[in-house]
């Protein structure tokens, strides 16, 4: 049985780097993201855990990063974020940190918190951390766990997330590690998370308990976003059978010139707004083996617009039937989940966005 990973008191790493630090597999040119095909491995390479450190020097002049935590769960959706600069302003300045919080209540109720102006500090070495203010991420070599502490406004948490599957996904755009579209990069360091320890005490005296299905995911450029990315789109699809259970990510992007990825372990040959069919490659039992996922997305849960207009979506379905292979015949799957979010600049359509568009 895995261990709870313990959040340790914040050690900040002095180190003097580039603007762009070159650590961990983001803008390698050998694409592949670790996958743990058995599901029976208990931690990950260790050089993997580095991939979720910051990228931009917090001390740097330009650029912007940004780490999401989303938690989704019967009455809320939350939406953490940690963030170095203005992702959308082409002059963005990383010592500029601020945490964001929203969460979206089923009862229609929107809830939205920051801490800006301060400078995200970090921990280079196991554990792991990065932190704006009394808000902090923290995880080790393992990447079983990681853990959140809050304190903002008269919000406190902890939230123990759980790497289930202990995956790591990098896109790949022209041959480049982590490359969602040319220059700006993403990897998503937990695939398929369970936050099911922990609370939430939001200031009117609310306390949830944390009974969850997350993802987090990482992505940092030096241009603004909107000058990278039309639109993209990150969705978790995860289902639950009498045999066993799966979790898959598709990750989609457009580029200004209308180029564009998805990765090369998820082929997709049709994502739409009901269906989605893929082979998962990379694994010897599943290599061009077809799975299918039917579900009706409802409307976005949760909606934040960015300093130029930009629109992030998020969406998380419970309604989703599942068809995968066992062995040589296929399987009925009696269950599944959808959870994910799209980004659409402004002035544009949501052509190539994640949920709208069919690829062959």
């Amino acid at each position: 049985m895995l261990s709870l990973l313990l959040v340790p008191s914040l050690a900040l790493s002095s180190t003097a780097f580039a603007q762009v630090i070159p650590l961990g597999s983001p803008g390698q040119d050998t694409a592949g993201p670790y996958n743990n095909c058995s599901g029976t491995l208990t931690s990950r390479p260790t050089g993997v855990a580095t991939d979720t450190l910051p990228k931009i020097s917090p001390s740097g002049s330009v650029g912007w990063e940004r780490w999401d935590l989303t938690l989704d769960q019967p009455g809320v959706l939350l939406s953490l974020r940690w963030i170095q600069g203005d992702p959308a302003s082409h002059a963005s300045k990383p010592s500029n940190g601020t945490f964001e919080l929203s969460a979206a209540f089923d009862n229609g109720t929107i809830y939205e918190t920051r801490v800006t102006g301060q400078k995200l500090a970090f921990s280079g070495s196991s554990p792991y951390s990065i932190s704006i203010g009394q808000n902090t991420l923290t995880w080790d070599d393992s990447q079983a766990w990681y853990n959140t502490s809050l304190n903002l406004n008269g919000l406190t948490a902890s939230i123990a997330t759980e790497s289930i599957m202990l995956d790591s996904f990098l896109p790949s755009a022209g041959g480049i590690a982590g490359q969602l579209t040319k220059d700006l990069f993403c990897d998503i360091p937990v695939t398929r998370g369970r936050s099911n320890i922990g609370s939430i005490q939001f200031p009117w005296g609310e306390e949830v308990q944390f009974v969850a299905r997350s993802i987090l995911s990482h992505m940092f450029a030096t241009k603004p976003l909107q000058t990278l990315a039309v639109s993209f789109g990150i969705l978790n699809l995860r289902s639950v059978g009498t045999q066993f259970t799966d979790s898959f990510v598709y990750e989609n992007s457009r580029a200004p010139d209308a180029s564009g990825t998805n990765s090369d372990i998820l082929s997709v040959s049709q994502i739409n707004s009901t269906s989605t069919e893929a082979q998962l490659s990379g694994c010897s039992h599943t290599n061009f083996v077809p799975f299918t996922w039917n579900y009706t997305l409802p409307s976005p849960v949760l909606e934040l617009t960015d300093s130029a207009g930009g629109i992030t979506r998020f969406f998380a379905g419970t309604a989703v039937s599942t068809l995968e292979p066992f062995g040589t015949e296929p399987v009925q799957v009696e269950s599944g989940t959808a959870l994910g979010y799209t980004y659409q600049a402004a002035g544009t359509n949501a052509a190539g966005s994640l949920l709208t568009e069919e690829q062959s």
